[in-house]
């Protein structure tokens, strides 16, 4: 279990070191509440050993079954949990959490059900304003992988967060936290746009769009007021880097709702080199891995058109998708292929046809064995 509180697994999990503690805290807080433990303690193994396997050069067959058999017993431990209190969403979420990263670092499907479960069932307890504190960066983190699914698979997510205060920095989201709901939206509508064939409702969702764009375009980070004092050099480049890459990703998904492939190319072509360029500066700059920029990553990568750059990209997946998700990482290089070269072959107007097939990448084409 030592695993689970070591900096080399700490540090994919959370957007800069400086979060690497209260990353450790929360999941040493369940050991401290015998009521949680029995609740909790299946995913506990599951993920320890997961690390472990992934740590190992050579995995040991057995572990890896008694990996699955731990994680078996926890869904049904989720499945059967009651929440009828906010320790209880706490505590599903918390479940919900570990579940996933130990089914992103092995196995690849199922994350996006277990998120809609835990979020849904926690839902009447972490909306009102009473919502305890210390859930809400477990809550913000499920929220994200549930979107970053609901993204490519057009669906509506389960759960559009508040607004943040100013000032606010997020241990996963840093300060971009301000834009998830956007993503939310936009998500909805995409999900709207799927059968819509009503001319006036198209353009009540375009209408929208352009709303979010304005909103988008005209939104910039607001870092507390010590924060260059707080964060190291390599973490504000990191931070304003990621707010910034979130930013331009919206403002390019937003585009695409509107423009199919052949249409503004030109202007997704800008946001698309502005992504990346922001992120290669950021990594060049600092000299250390970036976090937590899979989803503006992927969405810029699927403009990208030159066969060289292509290829770059492909390369770069490793970078800029999170660690924490190796099977992410390979059903993110087969992603971008089909979709170059769908476009390519002028076999879809929109990568979001595409992935309504459906084309997985949260959910692994390379399930692993």
């Amino acid at each position: 279990m030592f695993l689970l509180y070591q900096p080399q697994t700490l540090q994919f999990y959370v957007v800069s070191p400086s979060f690497e503690d209260a990353a450790r805290r929360s999941f040493e807080a369940p050991f401290k509440l015998p009521a949680a433990w029995p609740v909790l303690k299946d995913a506990y193994l599951a993920y320890a050993g997961g690390l472990k396997a992934f740590h190992a050069e050579r995995p040991i067959d057995a572990d890896v079954d008694a990996n699955l058999c731990h994680a078996s017993s926890a869904m049904r431990t989720l499945r059967t949990l009651s929440v009828a209190s906010s320790e209880d969403a706490a505590l599903c979420l918390t479940l919900g959490i570990v579940l996933a990263l130990y089914i992103y670092g092995a196995v690849g499907v199922g994350v996006p059900d277990i998120c809609c479960y835990c979020l849904s069932a926690a839902r009447p307890f972490i909306e009102p304003a009473a919502s305890i504190p210390e859930t809400e960066p477990q809550l913000i983190f499920l929220v994200l992988l549930e979107t970053m699914d609901c993204t490519v698979h057009r669906r509506k997510p389960t759960l559009r967060i508040r607004s943040p205060a100013p000032g606010r920095v997020d241990r996963h989201l840093g300060l971009c936290l301000p834009l998830l709901p956007y993503y939310y939206d936009l998500c909805v509508i995409s999900h709207s746009l799927i059968d819509a064939s009503n001319a006036s409702f198209i353009f009540t969702l375009h209408q929208h769009l352009e709303r979010i764009h304005g909103a988008v375009n005209a939104w910039q980070p607001c870092p507390p007021e010590r924060f260059v004092h707080d964060f190291s050099s390599a973490e504000v480049v990191h931070l304003l880097a990621q707010a910034r890459v979130y930013r331009l990703a919206a403002l390019l998904m937003a585009h695409r709702l509107q423009h199919k492939f052949g249409q503004e190319d030109i202007q997704a072509d800008i946001w698309s080199r502005e992504v990346i360029m922001e992120l290669e500066l950021a990594r060049r700059t600092t000299q250390r891995p970036f976090r937590f920029v899979t989803l503006p990553f992927i969405i810029a990568a699927i403009e990208i058109r030159d066969p060289v750059a292509r290829t770059k990209a492909v390369q770069d997946v490793d970078e800029y998708v999170d660690r924490f998700m190796p099977v992410v990482q390979e059903a993110t290089k087969t992603f971008l292929w089909r979709i170059w070269r769908e476009r390519d072959t002028k076999a879809i107007c929109s990568w979001f046809d595409s992935v309504y097939k459906p084309c997985v990448i949260l959910n692994s084409l390379r399930v692993s064995s």
